[in-house]
């Protein structure tokens, strides 16, 4: 009969051809889908070949030995099924003994591992035995903590009852989403551990421009076409303009120089220079001088920044015979001011002048520059400033303004660890609910004898629930419990601080929407098998 019972579970094949033409059929289909932003190519579901064989082979050769093994004290004959065996109590000593077996082979590994990191396999193998150990230690927590229970309502007593006669396959159906919430728990406080490593605050402020428009090889008619295209543009409320080029000392160089002393002229209104530098009064035709805190580059600007001494205009090929000069005089009166970051971020020093201190059109070799502010309020701002940029000039470089810029690679990896534990749960809660239905088909006539003696509907429906619920918190702390300390560890071993202990929280609440929702899907075949047409026989 063993041998029969293990050819039903050849089935399993069924199961593994079944799922595999659905993965085909889906995986067609995953490129049309995108919730919450999230998306992903058919390609990016590509299953690895050595993975799949281990798969098809394991899945069927697991059924088989787990059916063998556990109908060895079961006999099963035409009048009935008999356990030639007592139950015997649940040991704890070797449940617990495999997650703190994991915990000490990652601690080690973490120690001996020196420059070049510790062991992958010492990895693989300490985390497998710490999750493994905790669905061991789940059934064990069930049965302890539902021996306990005792009086109140009448479905909480219903519910209690029934999972202190048989509480093996409620654990059971649980171990899944206690083993994914704990791995989904230890990763995200990996990854959260190791998130400044991928991340760069830029500097930028998002509150004063949030699109950044360059033209490097421009002039002023761009420049012009640029500030009055961006000021019209819908969702635009504010246009932060510039044009620079740069402009080198004119005349022969000193024997103690190398290089000629070269810097940037940017030309701008008052209001546009205020956003680069603290100039404080500001007319238009005045001229600044701008430094920094570097003392050696604030000496290198006024080699060549020498107020009321010529600048020429045009430094490219400076030297060579037959350069065409454009020669521009600083105005003496040039103050000097101290240069604030830009919203992007940046420092610009050299030579600030306003449009009434030196014509634009001498601009030779000039790139133009927009710092772009949009209105939160409009939809789809930052399209619009991108069409006019492309109708400006198709070659305008266009870049958003972030505060922080995050590795794409690290981002992706992080999102598809936050898709894969929700689609986990989600299938393991499918499995649960394929479980229920089975354990009340199995109880139809029960549920109608107790119908039949006046239990509410209400009270079977929340006896169900306090039965799935029991096992799941049971299950959801212990992953919680398991999960933090498999995250310290793993965090441990890479030497890194734990910036955040509360990761469990929307993976555990995930859990329990679950489980609320495959409760709710039970109750309609509950309350058809609790009519009196239950109470029929053969």
């Amino acid at each position: 009969m063993r041998r029969i019972a293990a050819g039903e579970d050849l089935g399993a094949l069924l199961g593994l051809a079944v799922g595999g033409a659905l993965f085909l059929g889906l995986r067609q289909l995953i490129g049309t889908i995108d919730m919450w932003q999230i998306s992903a190519f058919p390609a990016d579901l590509t299953p690895v070949a050595s993975l799949a064989a281990l798969v098809l082979v394991a899945v069927p050769v697991t059924a088989v030995v787990v059916t063998l093994i556990s109908l060895r004290a079961v006999s099963i004959e035409p009048l009935g099924v008999m356990r030639s065996t007592k139950v015997r109590k649940r040991r704890l000593w070797w449940r617990v003994l495999m997650p703190l077996a994991g915990f000490g082979i990652l601690l080690a590994a973490g120690r001996v591992g020196g420059d070049y990191g510790p062991p992958v396999y010492a990895i693989g193998a300490g985390a497998t035995l710490t999750l493994v150990g905790l669905a061991a230690l789940l059934p064990w927590l069930v049965e302890a903590s539902v021996s306990r229970l005792r009086g109140g309502p009448v479905p909480w007593q219903l519910a209690s009852r029934r999972l202190q006669l048989s509480s093996g396959t409620a654990a059971r159906a649980v171990s899944g989403i206690t083993v994914a919430v704990a791995g989904a728990v230890a990763l995200q406080m990996l990854f959260g551990a190791m998130h400044d490593d991928f991340n760069r605050m830029t500097g930028a402020d998002t509150a004063r421009a949030k699109i950044s428009v360059r033209a490097d090889i421009g002039d002023a008619a761009l420049a012009d076409k640029m500030i009055d295209g961006f000021r019209t543009t819908k969702g635009v409320k504010r246009v932060i303009a510039t044009v620079s080029t740069y402009a080198v000392k004119p005349g022969r160089l000193k024997k103690s120089e190398d290089l000629r002393p070269t810097t940037e002229l940017t030309v701008g209104t008052c209001a546009n220079l205020r956003e680069l530098a603290r100039i404080g009064r500001c007319e238009d035709g005045d001229t600044f001088v701008v430094h920094t805190k570097d003392k050696r580059m604030n000496s290198w600007v006024d080699e060549a920044a020498r107020p009321g001494k010529p600048l020429d205009l045009n430094p490219i090929s400076w030297d060579e015979p037959g350069h065409r000069h454009v020669l521009w005089t600083l105005p003496a009166d040039a103050r000097v001011v101290t240069a604030r970051p830009d919203p992007g971020g940046d420092l610009h020093d050299g030579v600030y002048a306003t449009p009434g201190a030196v014509d634009k059109s001498k601009l030779v070799d000039a790139s133009t520059s927009a710092m772009i502010q949009v209105d939160p309020d409009t939809p789809d701002a930052e399209e619009y400033v991108r069409n006019t940029a492309a109708r400006l000039d198709p070659f305008l470089d266009v870049r958003t303004l972030r505060a922080v810029e995050r590795d794409q690679q690290y981002a992706t990896v992080q999102t598809g660890l936050q898709v894969g534990a929700l689609a986990t749960m989600t299938l393991i809660a499918a499995s649960m609910l394929v479980s229920m239905l089975e354990q009340l088909r199995e109880r139809k006539r029960l549920l109608a004898v107790l119908t039949a003696f006046g239990t509410r509907r209400g009270s079977m429906a929340w006896s169900v629930l306090w039965q799935t619920a029991i096992p799941v918190a049971v299950g959801l702390a212990l992953a919680v419990a398991g999960g933090l300390g498999l995250g310290w560890v793993m965090v441990r071993m890479i030497d890194k601080p734990v910036t955040d202990w509360w990761k469990f929280v929307p993976l555990t609440g995930a859990g329990a929407v679950l489980v609320a929702a495959v409760t709710l899907l039970s109750l309609p075949p509950l309350w058809r098998m609790m009519r009196p047409e239950g109470l029929r026989s053969e």
